[in-house]
């Protein structure tokens, strides 16, 4: 075996991918449940503990993700590089990028979290932490795009484009979904009056 195989790089950047698939399921996962176009193919198999999981795959990757990058000589990170936003100086990669990958990384656990104490905490705090979802999800493809290595490979990078744009098409058509119903569903003024 070589031992200057960079195995902690290949490692990196192996959790990095799968990492952000497991997000990419995660919040499909919970914005199809809501989205009545997908709401009956995925409603059979939809559970709270699976979504959960996804959830907890993400993080798990991202720990590895991050925490490979701290054995790789090339990039001399050290824990704090990788672990404190806005704090890294490397010209390895760019550290704005880095930093978008280090807040959603928290983002992520924050979800992660409350969703597992979701029975422990208000019904209202845990959606409004849930809105941190597609803002971490935002930043995740920033992150990636602009530091992913693969990201030069047109498989890898046209493949992590279009998941990520029919993510958001997904959550347009969940938005408008919802705001239609909100405005369109009759007030309670006007269900008096009609009955």
């Amino acid at each position: 075996m070589d031992i200057s195989t960079p195995w902690p790089w290949y490692i990196a950047r192996a959790a990095g991918l799968v990492g952000y698939i497991f997000l990419w399921l995660t919040i499909f996962l919970g914005l199809a449940i809501r989205n009545p176009l997908l709401k009956k193919i995925i409603q059979p198999i939809y559970s709270f503990d699976f979504h959960c999981f996804m959830g907890a795959m993400a993080v798990f990757l991202a720990l590895v993700h991050g925490t490979a990058l701290l054995f790789d000589p090339m990039t001399g990170f050290s824990v704090a590089d990788i672990a404190v936003p806005f704090y890294s100086q490397t010209t390895v990669v760019n550290a704005g990028y880095m930093t978008l990958g280090i807040i959603a990384f928290y983002a992520m656990l924050i979800m992660l979290l409350t969703s597992y104490l979701r029975a422990h905490i208000s019904h209202w705090l845990w959606r409004v932490l849930h809105f941190l979802n597609p803002l971490a999800f935002i930043f995740v493809v920033f992150h990636g795009i602009n530091n992913g290595t693969d990201m030069h490979n047109v498989f890898v990078r046209d493949a992590f484009m279009g998941s990520s744009f029919l993510l958001v098409i997904i959550y347009l058509t969940s938005l408008i979904f919802a705001l239609w119903r909100r405005f369109s569903a009759p007030s309670a003024e006007e269900i008096l009056r009609r009955s």
